[in-house]
């Protein structure tokens, strides 16, 4: 009987920290963070595990990474096969610093993430396909790109890297990544990295910044381990990025990165659910919302545009006045959209009207306090 019980408590337990935003990994295992981590050290925010779930997620498209820093910058191509590298330390891997917030806001499990670095390729592939200069089953079908709701821009404006020599030179795994001759006996071991970072949550719809944050992050020492696979281990960056991930300078992005994401995730990351109706017949719907996001049984209002309020002075949209429909209860899930059918409607659902979950949003758990171990 004790061991049913204490079976049940471990269950209970594991299901409430299941709630968590996140949580700091360390040595001593891991830690529910508070809701505020401004006074945290970037050192307890550099491993960190996403609590699990399950609710509406928002669309993201990830900008392109701004420097403003008085630091220059390189990029790094795929692969790790070359660098158009200017001097190590003292400039930032900006294709590096992108795959890394999208590894992290992947990671929440918050976001559906909409390519925006590679919409260029995305659309010259359909323009093609739609020239007909190629067969057309094998072509790219044009209206198929997924909108942002939200896009996120993070811009570094300040990098700095005090690294001390040691026995493991950074040229040596330049050498090994990019075949470049060794910068000299700058270590990788000891030394702080310091780097501000300006988190930036904009409507896609209206250009409007809904969030903004500056991020300090500071890290005195190297050498600490990643837990659960290593922080960036798959980006495809190649071997510099992960003894990049080894250095003092390196350490101090993600730990940054990883603040700016909790706090991002605090504004928008648990929303009800809500989606478009692709299609409509009769007395059934179907909606863009697949598993994860929508159940069976739940209910969710039907929305139809009105007409859309323009500023007379900014000529910019101020939202539209829009008419509820009615309500239409799912009945069917599958992996990329469901089937509801109409419960109390006042007209016709048709192709593009919004749905809106009656479901609350996910409540967002934090710790009641934190102290330095």
């Amino acid at each position: 009987m004790r061991f049913v019980t204490l079976l049940i408590c471990l269950l209970v337990a594991q299901s409430s920290w299941a709630e968590y935003l996140a949580f700091s990994v360390s040595e001593d295992g891991k830690r529910p963070l508070p809701e505020n981590v401004d006074g945290i050290d970037a050192e307890d925010l550099l491993n960190i595990e996403w609590g699990t779930f399950v609710g509406g997620k928002s669309r993201l498209g990830v900008l392109e990474v701004d420097n403003t820093s008085g630091a220059g910058s390189f990029t790094i191509e795929t692969g790790g096969s070359t660098v158009d590298f200017g001097g190590y330390g003292t400039q930032v891997p900006m294709n590096g610093i992108e795959a890394i917030v999208t590894d992290t806001l992947n990671r929440t499990g918050r976001f559906r993430l909409v390519e925006r670095q590679a919409l260029g390729d995305v659309l010259g592939e359909q323009d093609l396909a739609a020239s007909g200069r190629v067969a057309k089953p094998s072509g790219a079908a044009t209206g198929n790109v997924l909108g942002a709701q939200f896009l996120v821009q993070v811009v570094v404006t300040d990098y700095e890297s005090d690294v001390k020599e040691s026995s493991k030179g950074i040229g040596g795994f330049l050498s090994r990544a990019a075949g470049l001759p060794s910068v000299g006996g700058v270590g990788v071991k000891s030394g702080q990295g310091r780097v501000g970072l300006n988190f930036r949550l904009i409507n896609a719809e209206t250009s409007e910044v809904m969030f903004t944050k500056q991020i300090e992050s500071i890290i005195r020492e190297s050498g600490l381990t990643f837990g659960g696979g290593g922080a960036i281990g798959d980006l495809g960056l190649g071997g510099f990025m992960d003894d990049y991930s080894r250095t003092p300078i390196g350490q101090a992005v993600i730990a940054g990165i990883n603040k700016g994401v909790f706090d991002l995730v605090k504004a928008i990351g648990s929303q009800a659910a809500s989606g478009s109706i692709i299609k409509a017949e009769g007395e059934q719907v179907w909606l863009n919302l697949g598993q994860d996001v929508v159940d069976v049984g739940e209910r969710l209002n039907i929305m139809r545009k009105g007409e859309e309020l323009i500023d007379p002075d900014t000529g910019i949209s101020l939202g539209s006045s829009d008419t509820m429909l009615g309500t239409v209860e799912i009945v069917q899930v599958q992996p990329q959209f469901s089937i509801a059918k109409t419960v109390l409607m006042s007209g016709a659902p048709a192709r593009g009207d919004k749905a809106l979950s009656q479901k609350p949003a996910a409540a967002i758990e934090f710790a009641s306090d934190w102290k330095k171990n």
